[in-house]
């Protein structure tokens, strides 16, 4: 496969790339991975040494797939590559591939560490690319490396891409803070909008056919209910904290994914002082975008799932009240979710139904007393009679003699795909149901595919196993299920999405929600949720009693696929080379980048909107005149749409608002002539003043301090680098931080100290660090804009419990009397306490911290000695750390070594410490 050449614009972003270090933000679905990918090339020589930082496994691998690509030309260098480093590889090896050059993809940990460390031939450094520079922030690694680069070698470039203009918007002056953290004064904006990409991709004219697909009433009455539930949850969100303006935190922007981190960055400083409610309802936000989305890309069953699935995972165990989490699930809308969401997927007969249709529903693996609705996505048929048409033109141009190239379908996610595949697979085949006549109608019929039949008795079999599902135990479903629990939806993301848009939704309704509380309604979901365990009791004991059901219609319930008729003797019959004309692929818009390219369709379906793949047509359509069609279907008058234009509407506002941004753009130097962070220079002065009052000179060496090289994954290295201390990256056994010889300090984050309490392991290593140091401390490290709060004021309790985290730090000090806890609420602020701790104190020695620990195994054997023990044999005068080991193996109890003679004691220590030993337990009182 031959690359495309690039488009006019994409040369003028390479050409300013290299003409000055700047920031590239470019549009999403201009190629920006091929910009970076020509950028690579040009940097891909043994003559300089560039370092690409926050590349993904994905675009590492685009880099590879591109230069073995360019390897095959005349013109290429063969000793063009990209050399790729992860933790796996070792630090000669490192060393090594450092000194021979060339471009190198490096985790922004690892690189510090060998920077620090002067593994990296700093002098040899020709500059650095950083991909996906919205990510970059002041307390980033990626700040960190060009902070020390720039020290070291002030000649190397940087060079700076993203695609995301919306992160350049967020906050107070964003980019203006980017620029700083990146050194950078230039910024190149390239939006859909300019003018040179309005000339190339406007030249040729797409084909495009938009479908625009109305919903079923089923579908438009669940889009109301949650946006209903959404509404009024955020009306009781905003009244109830009074932190949120009700005219921002709207359902509009409640069904994007930034909605999330608004809120709670919004939320972070009063978390302490919020109910659980209110903290409930923030997590419930995002289950109900989610809800939202699957509307249109699930089918009915497997929506249906999904919300069972909630439904028993909001529900609490028998004599306990609801939780936040049901709090939504109690309105009006959300009964009208679920009762819709059943009536599209199946009904309940009130008349036992014929004999023959009750014997058929047997067969089927399903309770003979339902009847199947199983409403089908409507762009599913849409689909079908789209390849129909498609087919028909490919045969007539296959008999003109024309080209005709394969059928691409685009899907917002890889269940879409399959969703899609099974739909096609099994296009003609239906399963005839006898329905009695008043249960027919336009909605139901006797006859339904194949694949939602399958998906319906996965479903029931599902259902009949989740009677015990309980509390937190939503994650305990059948393998395969694509429905998760609630922590699950919450670690998917969230999908954006706008609701001024919606035309179908009066603004009666509207009002009608505006201002209720989540609260109202009399049914909760503790009844909704009796009924469901009722009936998974019923159909466990309806399936139980029709185990006759085939074995292989019981083995496909988990898969969209039917492979009832397969055999192993029918792989002639299904596998082997089509002809291009008959090819259909099924592609997922973040499965594969470059999928055009590879592919050269000449008829693309997109099953789902999205503004970045138009734009990749555009430049398909731009290099080749092969593309025939484009199709583009949308739901009518649905969140689908609302989303797609609103994220439109959102990219093009912050290209609008960072044009005017870098027209008023103000950027400061330091003296050295490069850019100066204020909050770096903060820090400087403080340190550089605490720490000049305590030697009382002007003239100083920076303070050192012993990072354990795990620590780099937070932020406090570099604050503490940008304050000026010199940081000096080992690997500790003990402890995480050494600001001196007698100083060692173990630093948590609230999640972390919660987690090492409950294990145990923060005992042991508050037993290594006052065992081996003097002084030893905790430091608990709070997150920067967070509650500076370790628990709720509701609850601090006057009791002592083993679960609690104040009772744990509790017997933490008492067992240890001599460690200390140090409480930070960012770590800027631990910046300043660590200056203040070193105060007339000497430096550290690495080489003596890398060694505590190892030299007589404590570490391993910590287990083997009681702490209290150890800790009183410890205090007595001529033990010390180095001899204490030697009692504990001679002696096995505090008594022995009371009861020990001089002349026992000399044996085992030396002289003078045994006399101190000895006099000291025996001496008078």
């Amino acid at each position: 496969m031959t690359l495309d050449p690039l488009l006019a614009f994409q040369r003028q972003v390479l050409d300013g790339l290299l003409d000055e270090d700047a920031l590239c933000v470019v549009a999403r679905g201009l190629g920006l991975n091929r910009i970076l990918a020509e950028l690579a090339r040009v940097c891909a020589t043994p003559r300089a040494l560039v370092f690409l930082l926050n590349a993904s496994d994905q675009d590492e691998d685009d880099l590879q797939h591109y230069f073995m690509q360019m390897r095959s030309g005349e013109t290429t260098d063969e000793a063009s590559t990209v050399h790729i480093i992860k933790n796996e590889t070792n630090a000669t090896l490192r060393a090594r591939v450092y000194r021979q050059g060339g471009l190198i993809s490096v985790t922004s940990r690892i690189l510090i560490v060998d920077l620090l460390n002067d593994v990296v031939p700093s002098e040899l450094i020709t500059g650095v690319i950083v991909h996906n520079a919205s990510r970059v922030t002041a307390e980033s690694i990626e700040a960190f490396v060009l902070r020390v680069i720039r020290q070291q070698n002030k000649q190397a470039f940087v060079k700076a891409l993203s695609d995301a203009p919306e992160t350049f918007t967020q906050g107070f002056a964003p980019m203006d803070k980017t620029l700083k953290v990146l050194g950078l004064r230039h910024v190149q904006l390239w939006p859909r909008f300019h003018v040179a990409v309005q000339n190339d991709l406007s030249r040729v004219e797409t084909p495009v056919v938009e479908l625009r697909q109305p919903q079923t009433r089923a579908m438009i009455d669940l889009q109301q209910a949650v946006l209903d539930c959404l509404s009024a949850m955020i009306s009781e969100l905003c009244s109830t904290t009074k932190l949120l303006d009700a005219e921002t935190f709207n359902v509009e922007s409640s069904l994007f994914r930034y909605f999330d981190s608004m809120v709670k960055r919004r939320l972070n400083p009063y978390w302490h002082r919020l109910s659980g409610r209110a903290r409930g309802m923030v997590s419930d936000l995002t289950l109900l975008r989610r809800v939202a989305e699957l509307i249109t890309t699930y089918d009915s069953v497997s929506l249906l799932e999904y919300l069972d699935t909630l439904l028993l995972s909001a529900k609490s165990a028998p004599g306990a009240l609801p939780g936040p989490a049901a709090s939504w699930m109690g309105t009006d809308s959300a009964n009208i979710l679920y009762s819709v969401a059943r009536a599209r997927t199946f009904v309940r007969a009130n008349e036992p139904l014929p004999e023959s249709t009750q014997a058929t529903l047997r067969t089927l693996g399903l309770p003979d007393n339902i009847v199947p609705v199983l409403e089908v996505p409507p762009k599913l048929e849409v689909l079908a009679n789209i390849l129909d048409e498609i087919g028909v033109l490919n045969h007539a141009a296959v008999a003109k003699g024309a080209d005709s190239g394969p059928v691409l379908i685009m899907a917002s996610s890889a269940r879409e795909c399959r969703m899609i595949r099974s739909y096609l697979s099994s296009l003609h085949d239906y399963v005839e149901l006898d329905i009695p006549q008043q249960y027919i109608n336009d909605k139901h019929s006797g006859r339904h595919p194949k694949m939602m039949v399958n998906l319906l008795r996965g479903f029931f079999k599902w259902k009949a196993q989740a009677t015990g599902i309980r509390g937190n135990s939503s994650q305990s479903q059948r393998p395969g299920s694509t429905a998760t629990g609630s922590q699950n939806q919450q670690r998917q993301g969230a999908i954006t999405g706008s609701q001024n848009q919606m035309r179908h939704a009066p603004s009666a309704k509207r009002r009608r929600v505006r201002g209720a509380s989540v609260a109202a309604g009399v049914r909760g979901p503790r009844a909704q949720a009796d009924v469901l365990e009722q009936e998974s009791s019923d159909l466990a004991n309806t399936i139980a009693a029709n185990d006759s059901t085939d074995a292989d219609s019981a083995d496909d319930a988990d898969e969209y696929l039917d492979s009832d008729d397969w055999t192993p003797n029918a792989f002639d019959e299904h596998f082997g080379l089509l002809p291009n004309a008959e090819t259909i692929i099924v592609h997922s818009y973040a499965s594969e980048r470059n999928v055009l390219t590879a592919l050269q369709p000449t008829h693309i379906i997109m099953f789902a909107p999205d503004a970045a793949f138009i734009r990749q047509v555009e430049m398909y359509r731009a290099h080749s005149d092969r593309l025939q069609q484009v199709y583009f279907l949308v739901y009518d008058n649905s969140l689908e749409e609302q989303r797609y234009l609103s994220a439109m509407r959102r990219e093009r506002e912050a290209f609008e608002r960072l044009i005017g941004d870098k027209a008023t753009l103000v950027v400061p130097l330091d003296e050295r002539g490069t850019m100066a962070s204020p909050g770096s220079r903060l820090l400087q002065t403080v340190a550089n003043r605490t720490l000049r009052s305590a030697r009382n000179t002007d003239a100083m060496e920076p303070a050192t301090v012993i990072v354990d090289v795990r620590e780099f994954r937070a932020p406090l290295a570099s604050l503490l680098h940008a304050a000026g201390f010199r940081v000096v990256p080992r690997t500790l056994d003990v402890g995480d931080y050494v600001l001196h010889d007698g100083l060692v300090v173990e630093r948590k984050s609230l999640p972390d100290l919660i987690g090492s309490l409950r294990s145990g392991r923060l005992f042991n290593q508050a037993a290594a660090m006052t065992r081996h140091y003097t002084s030893a401390a905790l430091l608990v490290e709070f997150e920067v804009n967070a509650s500076f709060s370790l628990q709720t004021i509701n609850g601090l309790t006057d009791t002592i419990s083993p679960s609690a985290i104040s009772s744990q730090l509790s017997m933490l000090t008492l067992t240890f009397p001599r460690l200390r806890i140090l409480w930070s609420s960012s770590p800027y602020e631990t910046v300043s306490i660590f200056a203040e701790l070193k105060q007339g104190q000497g430096e550290p020695d690495a080489e003596r911290a890398v060694g505590v620990g190892q030299d007589d195994g404590a570490v391993e054997r910590d287990s083997l000695y009681n702490a209290a023990s150890v800790a009183l044999l410890q205090a007595v005068p001529g033990v010390t750390l180095k001899n204490y080991q030697i009692l504990a193996r001679q002696f096995r109890s505090m008594r022995e070594v009371c009861e020990a003679s001089r002349s026992d004691l000399e044996m085992v220590l030396d002289a003078g410490p045994a006399k101190q030993v000895y006099e000291f337990l025996h001496q008078a009182s």
